[in-house]
């Protein structure tokens, strides 16, 4: 699912669902998915780009806004990578 640099995916967690895009080969982003438009969760994404589905809002692997009626970034957690195991802080 994120084996290779630039993929992205959706992963649920005990805490709630997180966005992750794999920026390097041992480089990962973690994204709040609650859309700063509306509070819709983003759950579509194209390509490397994240995707609201509610009103069109986009957001790069880094959380910027790209396109749409978003105002602001998204939350961006801390990661760390180390033994093939990803962690994600808030």
């Amino acid at each position: 699912m994120l084996a290779t640099p630039g993929a992205v995916a959706l992963v649920q967690s005990p805490v709630g669902n997180v966005l992750v895009a794999r920026t390097g080969t041992n480089a990962f982003t973690a994204l709040s998915d609650v859309c700063t438009h509306e509070g819709c969760a983003i759950t579509g994404h194209s390509g490397s780009t994240f995707v609201c589905l509610c009103h069109g809002a986009e957001f790069n692997s880094s959380g910027d806004v790209v396109g749409g009626p978003a105002p602001t970034a998204l939350r961006q957690y801390t990661t760390e990578f180390a033994g093939d195991v990803l962690t994600i802080r808030p």
